[in-house]
Parts: C-alpha cells; sequence; structure tokens
C-alpha cells in the first residue's frame, strides 16, 4: 500500500501536466496566422547578420548559412503597394527598427524570450525602383546586432 501511495502524486501530476500541454498546443493551433496576401508578384529574400550595405544590399549574399537570421516575403500588390512579412530569430527581448533600406523606417519588430518575432508591413511600391534591400537593427545598432536583406529584385 505504501508504495502505491509514494507513487500517486507524482503521477497526478504528470497526468495534470500533460493535459495541460495538450490543451496550450491545442490553442495555439487555432490562433489566427496572419496572412499574406498573394495576389501579385512575390520574392522571398533572406535576412542575413551584416553591419553594412550599401542602399541596395549589393554585397549582401546568404552563402554562409550561419549568417541567416530570418527571411523577408515580399509581395507586389495589384493596388499600388508592397507588402513584407518579416520573420527572424535573433537577440532575445530585443526592438528591432526595421527599414526600407535609406527610404524610410516601415516599423518595429519585438523579440520574444528566445529570439523569435516576426512583423507585417507596407509602402507604396512607387517609392523603390525594381531593386532594393531592408535593414533592421535595434536602437545602437551594436555590431554583431545588424541585419541586412538579400537584394529585392523584380524582373
Amino acid at each position: 500500500m505504501r508504495q502505491a501511495s509514494r507513487w500517486r502524486a507524482p503521477m497526478c501530476f504528470a497526468v495534470i501536466l500533460g493535459g495541460s500541454v495538450m490543451s496550450l498546443a491545442a490553442r495555439a493551433q487555432n490562433l489566427p496566422k496572419p496572412a499574406i496576401p498573394l495576389e501579385g508578384p512575390n520574392v522571398e529574400v533572406y535576412m542575413i547578420r551584416q553591419n553594412s550595405s550599401d542602399c541596395t544590399n549589393s554585397n549582401v549574399n546568404a552563402n554562409d548559412p550561419s549568417l541567416i537570421g530570418g527571411a523577408a516575403w515580399v509581395v507586389r500588390q495589384s493596388n499600388g503597394n508592397t507588402t513584407v512579412k518579416v520573420a527572424i530569430t535573433a537577440s532575445p527581448n530585443t526592438s528591432y527598427n526595421f527599414y526600407l533600406k535609406c527610404v524610410k523606417q516601415l516599423g518595429t519588430i519585438v523579440t520574444q524570450d528566445e529570439g523569435e518575432g516576426s512583423g507585417l508591413f507596407e509602402f507604396a511600391t512607387s517609392a523603390v525602383g525594381s531593386v532594393y534591400g531592408f535593414d533592421m537593427y535595434p536602437n545602437g545598432a551594436p555590431p554583431g546586432n545588424v541585419f541586412q536583406s538579400v537584394q529585392v529584385k523584380f524582373q
């Protein structure tokens, strides 16, 4: 009898914990996912850990996979706007300013405790040419915590 009661508490805890985890997983699957409309030409570019580049990010590439910190999905909409969805893994609990390179700030991406963050932005397609780039960095732009996109090219 004594051995059975000694195992009862840990078993109850395991059952409750398992049920809680399954409940949280089910809730997470039901959260609405932000959709990016795909009604026009689109391209995916990587966000690369690189301290600087020119306005079109001409020297940014994804040749070293260890420098890839995320991706941006860019869609030219038929309404004259371009939508960009960004997903990154960077420094935890950090606010990154996200820029349409050499044009304007599009917004801020805030990372969570494990460094994941995302954002959805829009800008007038006429604000850029057929080749452009993005960059992002926290205030103060410490070296090693700056990201540049591979060039965005629409042909």
